[in-house]
């Protein structure tokens, strides 16, 4: 039987939305997924979640959204009591120096750049799903 695990998505760009749906669909983790397209939703979501001792084991994050980016919504879990231990991936688009130093020095567990060809971001959500969900022991 496959483990269920619980991830949160959040990212503005509904392809990037559904190519990582796909890779996930296709992994071999089975995987309860809750997609949020800007930081505050997603906070307001991750608030709820807490309340009702519900929280995603990872939170995949982009950098670049609207009405909170991936810097602010991080920033603001970490400085939520309730949310703070939560495992957060930057999966972005940017490969800027400033914005990897500035996620690691927010709290970030780990920054990945999205590859442009599609079997390599298939790859990549594959490999990353293998690592937090198979070999990381992550928070109950």
């Amino acid at each position: 039987m496959k483990k269920t695990v619980h991830l949160m998505l959040v990212d503005d760009n509904k392809s990037d939305q559904v190519a990582i749906e796909r890779a996930l669909e296709d992994g071999k983790i089975a995987c309860r997924l809750s997609v949020h397209s800007d930081g505050r939703s997603a906070l307001n979501k991750l608030r709820i979640f807490a309340e009702n001792k519900d929280l995603p084991d990872l939170v995949l994050m982009d950098i670049n959204m609207p009405i909170l980016d991936g810097k602010q919504t991080l920033e603001a879990i970490r400085n939520d009591s309730a949310l703070k231990h939560l495992p957060v991936v930057m999966l972005t688009t940017s490969n800027r120096d400033k914005d990897v130093i500035e996620s690691y020095r927010l709290g970030v567990n780990a920054y990945l750049t999205k590859p442009v060809a599609d079997i390599d971001f298939m790859n990549t959500i594959r490999q990353l799903e293998n690592f937090w969900f198979e070999l990381v022991v992550l928070p109950k």
